[in-house]
């Protein structure tokens, strides 16, 4: 038991000496390095930094293939499409050209398209 016990200790003891030799990596040392740090969108007083229309409500009911062709006419930087599922959770990362299509089996838009 006593020989456990040790084993585990000199996996702690291990584990804090190697985690002393790391330093913690900041976006602050990054760009003082004059390494490029990719930046979210953040919104300024409501606004988006995304150029250009951000939503379709109007696409709601429309088949997706249609409503790919109005957002990219509508907004050209969209070069991305998702489609999702009803119930299906939207991954974090704000992509400024990226529109969610939320369908159902027959493709037809549920959900207001929108960036992100």
């Amino acid at each position: 038991m006593e020989g456990k016990n040790i084993l585990k200790l000199s996996h702690v003891l291990a584990f804090l000496l190697l985690a002393s030799l790391f330093q913690s990596l900041m976006a602050r040392d990054l760009i003082s390095d004059g390494i490029e740090v990719l930046q979210l969108p953040v919104e300024n007083d409501g606004e988006s930094v995304c150029p250009g229309k951000q939503s379709w409500p109007e696409l709601v009911g429309k088949s997706a293939r249609y409503a790919k062709e109005v957002i990219q006419k509508e907004n050209p930087i969209v070069t991305q499409f998702t489609l999702l599922f009803p119930g299906m959770p939207k991954p974090a990362a704000y992509i400024c050209g990226r529109v969610y299509l939320v369908v159902n089996w027959k493709l037809i838009v549920q959900v207001t398209p929108s960036m992100g």
